[in-house]
C-alpha cells in the first residue's frame, strides 16, 4: 500500500535534520577511524630495527632453590633429608 497523501517537500524539510546528523555522526567515525590508525602508525620506531622481544624463554636446568611447574605456588618447598644410619 502507498502513503495516502504524500508531499516530497514536505517530507523533505522533515528528514533534513536526522540525514545532517547521519553525515556528521559519519564524518566523526572517520575522524577517529584516521586518528586511531596515525596513532597506531606512529607507535613504530623510526630507527628501522625491529623492536626486541619483552622476554625470551629459557630452557634447560633451573637456578638451584626453584621450581617451576603447573603446582608452582611460589611458596618456599620443603627439601627432604634422606634418613642417616644408625651407628
Amino acid at each position: 500500500m502507498t502513503a495516502p497523501d504524500t508531499n516530497v517537500k514536505k517530507q523533505a524539510k522533515r528528514h533534513v535534520g536526522p540525514l545532517i546528523g547521519m553525515v556528521i555522526a559519519v564524518g566523526v567515525a572517520l575522524v577517529l577511524l584516521i586518528w586511531f590508525m596515525g596513532r597506531t602508525v606512529s607507535d613504530v620506531p623510526e630507527t628501522g630495527q625491529p623492536t626486541p622481544a619483552a622476554v625470551e624463554e629459557t630452557q634447560g636446568i633451573p637456578a638451584e632453590g626453584t621450581v617451576s611447574g603447573p603446582g608452582d605456588t611460589g611458596a618456599p618447598q620443603a627439601e627432604e633429608v634422606p634418613p642417616q644410619p644408625a651407628d
